[in-house]
């Protein structure tokens, strides 16, 4: 079971592989709540978009990263380089952790940039294809990706989170200021988080 509204003592914190004073402190504890719900079922329902749960010993799942080098990869599991737009999500259980809103956008040197569409080519991908999904990712990178969403919030079963403090969240269940909150304004790093869910 998913707890949505976190106190501090819930938050994941790990100084020595970026999970401190930045959004990973909520997103990976919401993240695992979800990945012990799902792996119940096994390991090879289980798709991560984007190379994240590795690093913090969540390794047994398939993973895609289009841009992941070796530098980059978990010790503990593999990364296979496929784009996100190029796979067949058919009955998986997907996980993806501020990954979404990079797609299509020039990040990571990405050669076909294209203001971030492909994100919503993804997204629509993944929520057509899926058998459940959970991703997050930040408002205010990928402005495309935040208007399609908030235009159609009713597909999706969403959540909120905006940043009070340093290392303080507050759970704003479906409030509409969650999207204006930007990158490294006023905190370092995010200071908004969006959850994307299956609606049931």
């Amino acid at each position: 079971m998913i707890k949505y509204d976190l106190e501090n003592k819930d938050y994941y914190f790990d100084k020595y592989v970026n999970s401190y004073n930045n959004e990973r402190i909520v997103e990976l504890r919401l993240s695992m709540d979800y990945y012990e719900e799902i792996y119940s079922e096994g390991k090879n329902n289980i798709l991560e978009i984007g190379n994240v749960l590795g690093f913090y010993g969540y390794c047994e799942h398939e993973c895609i990263d289009k841009f992941a080098q070796s530098d980059d990869i978990s010790r503990g599991g593999t990364v296979d380089n496929i784009d996100a737009l190029d796979y067949d999500y058919t009955g998986r259980n997907v996980i993806s952790i501020s990954t979404i809103e990079h797609i299509g956008m020039k990040d990571y040197n990405n050669p076909t940039a294209n203001d971030g569409l492909d994100a919503i080519t993804a997204l629509d991908k993944i929520r057509n294809e899926s058998k459940t999904f959970f991703i997050t990712f930040g408002p205010n990178h990928n402005k495309n990706l935040d208007e399609y969403v908030k235009g159609n919030l009713d597909d999706y079963d969403w959540h909120g989170w905006c940043r009070t403090g340093k290392n303080q969240w507050q759970y704003t269940e479906q409030d509409i200021k969650v999207w204006d909150m930007k990158h490294d304004d006023p905190y370092e790093f995010a200071n908004g988080i969006i959850l994307l869910r299956e609606k049931s």
